[in-house]
Protein backbone atom coordinates (compact mmCIF):
# COMPACT_ATOMS: atom_id res chain seq x y z
CA UNK A 1 0.00 0.00 0.00
CA UNK A 2 1.22 3.31 -0.55
CA UNK A 3 2.17 6.04 2.08
CA UNK A 4 0.65 9.60 1.71
CA UNK A 5 3.32 11.55 2.40
CA UNK A 6 1.91 15.45 2.95
CA UNK A 7 3.74 19.02 3.60
CA UNK A 8 2.69 22.23 3.94
CA UNK A 9 1.87 22.91 1.02
CA UNK A 10 -0.49 20.42 0.60
CA UNK A 11 -2.01 21.55 3.87
CA UNK A 12 -2.15 25.54 2.27
CA UNK A 13 -4.37 24.21 -0.56
CA UNK A 14 -6.48 22.00 1.63
CA UNK A 15 -7.22 24.99 3.91
CA UNK A 16 -8.09 27.69 0.94
CA UNK A 17 -10.22 25.50 -0.75
CA UNK A 18 -12.01 24.82 2.68
CA UNK A 19 -12.54 28.67 2.87
CA UNK A 20 -13.17 28.55 -0.62
CA UNK A 21 -16.02 25.30 -0.04
CA UNK A 22 -17.35 27.25 2.92
CA UNK A 23 -17.66 30.62 1.19
CA UNK A 24 -19.34 28.84 -1.83
CA UNK A 25 -22.01 27.27 0.65
CA UNK A 26 -22.66 31.04 2.00
CA UNK A 27 -23.69 31.82 -1.05
CA UNK A 28 -25.90 29.04 -2.23
CA UNK A 29 -27.58 29.02 0.86
CA UNK A 30 -28.48 32.96 0.36
CA UNK A 31 -29.35 33.18 -3.59
CA UNK A 32 -30.16 29.58 -4.38
CA UNK A 33 -33.66 28.76 -4.96
CA UNK A 34 -33.51 24.97 -4.58
CA UNK A 35 -32.99 23.26 -1.50
CA UNK A 36 -31.36 20.37 -2.86
CA UNK A 37 -28.10 22.81 -3.93
CA UNK A 38 -28.12 23.70 -0.36
CA UNK A 39 -27.75 20.64 1.18
CA UNK A 40 -25.39 19.38 -1.30
CA UNK A 41 -22.99 22.58 -0.72
CA UNK A 42 -23.31 22.05 2.92
CA UNK A 43 -22.26 18.68 2.76
CA UNK A 44 -19.84 19.33 0.28
CA UNK A 45 -18.03 21.60 2.72
CA UNK A 46 -18.28 19.29 5.71
CA UNK A 47 -16.09 16.39 4.10
CA UNK A 48 -14.39 19.41 2.56
CA UNK A 49 -13.41 20.25 6.11
CA UNK A 50 -12.81 16.93 7.59
CA UNK A 51 -10.45 15.84 5.21
CA UNK A 52 -8.32 19.36 5.66
CA UNK A 53 -8.20 17.92 9.56
CA UNK A 54 -6.91 14.67 8.34
CA UNK A 55 -3.98 16.55 6.11
CA UNK A 56 -3.54 18.79 8.72
CA UNK A 57 -2.88 16.04 11.50
CA UNK A 58 -0.73 13.88 8.94
CA UNK A 59 1.03 17.36 8.54
CA UNK A 60 1.77 18.00 12.37
CA UNK A 61 2.92 14.38 12.68
CA UNK A 62 6.08 15.84 10.65
CA UNK A 63 6.09 19.21 11.59
CA UNK A 64 6.34 19.90 15.43
CA UNK A 65 4.62 24.05 14.51
CA UNK A 66 1.91 22.83 13.16
CA UNK A 67 1.72 19.69 15.79
CA UNK A 68 1.72 22.72 18.23
CA UNK A 69 -1.44 24.88 16.67
CA UNK A 70 -3.11 21.25 16.21
CA UNK A 71 -2.96 20.55 19.28
CA UNK A 72 -3.74 23.62 20.93
CA UNK A 73 -6.89 24.38 18.63
CA UNK A 74 -8.08 20.68 17.96
CA UNK A 75 -6.58 19.14 21.49
CA UNK A 76 -5.00 16.09 20.59
CA UNK A 77 -2.26 15.11 17.94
Amino acid sequence: MKTNKFNDKTMLVAWLFTLLCWGNTALVMVFSPFVVLEVTALCFAIVATQITFYVTKRVAEQNPLVASVYKNLFGDC
